[in-house]
């Protein structure tokens, strides 16, 4: 006969094994979890709308999405340009990614204006060099170059980053990325919040998995083109930034 002792010590650490198994299964950090393959070329366009505290809605931007997957010497890349116009359409920023297919590591970004502003970054397994002229009132470039401790993610990809990953109801992934605002190592932390149906500009419904992060945004995003159908930017004061899919 098998002590009680002894079947509550064994019944405890199995649910010391089950716990960990869950917790280990919910918080992933795993980068093999990335997975691009599936993304083919795209074009998106968005109105991104300002909402106040009190529901009152502004124009604030319309912004175009063009993603193809390239070839460059002999390696493949997914390359992707967006422009953000106000809501007269005139040209505001450039924004250029290039990552490699289908890890999405980054390889460089860029961010331009039409009156000479520009940040350049460039990006080599865990070392990123970087050039802007946007904190210069007369436009004069400075560079950084950073070691990071690890190889990271240029969250400046967003949706495109997030619909890589897996779409499982309650699974929270962790991303190293790299910080354009603090020109460090940080870290994306997201959760898929379940499945929801959204009514798009043309009326169409299309079932969409969202995201939530820590970067105050949340995503809508499906596996097929043209991916990312909805974001939300909280802002202060209760107030957001909404981009809808046209």
């Amino acid at each position: 006969m098998i002590p009680r002792l002894t079947i509550a010590i064994f019944s405890f650490q199995m649910l010391c094994l089950a716990f960990t198994q869950q917790t280990d299964r919910s918080i992933l950090t795993e980068r093999n979890l990335v997975d691009g393959s599936f993304i083919k070329d795209y074009t998106n366009k968005w109105k991104v709308t300002y909402v106040a505290n009190d529901g009152k809605e502004t124009p604030n931007k319309v912004w175009t999405d063009y993603g193809q997957i390239i070839e460059l010497n002999g390696k493949i890349y997914f390359h992707r340009i967006q422009d953000l116009y106000d809501p007269k359409m005139n040209l505001q920023e450039t924004w250029i990614n290039m990552v490699e297919y289908p890890s999405l590591r980054p390889v460089s970004f860029s961010r331009t204006t039409p009156t000479g502003q520009f940040t350049f970054i460039q990006f080599d397994g865990n070392k990123v060099n970087s050039i802007s002229n946007f904190q210069s009132e007369s436009l004069t470039p400075s560079g950084t170059n950073v070691e990071l401790v690890e190889s990271a993610y240029d969250w400046n990809l967003y949706g495109m980053l997030l619909v890589a990953l897996p779409f499982e109801e309650g699974l929270t992934s962790k991303l190293p990325f790299y910080s354009t605002q603090t020109g460090a190592l940080d870290w994306l932390i997201t959760t898929v919040e379940g499945q929801e149906s959204l009514v798009l500009s043309n009326e169409e419904i299309v079932t969409t998995w969202k995201l939530s992060t820590n970067q105050n945004l949340t995503f809508w995003l499906t596996k097929s083109a043209p991916y990312v159908h909805r974001l939300e930017l909280e802002l202060q004061n209760n107030a957001k930034l909404i981009w809808e899919t046209l």
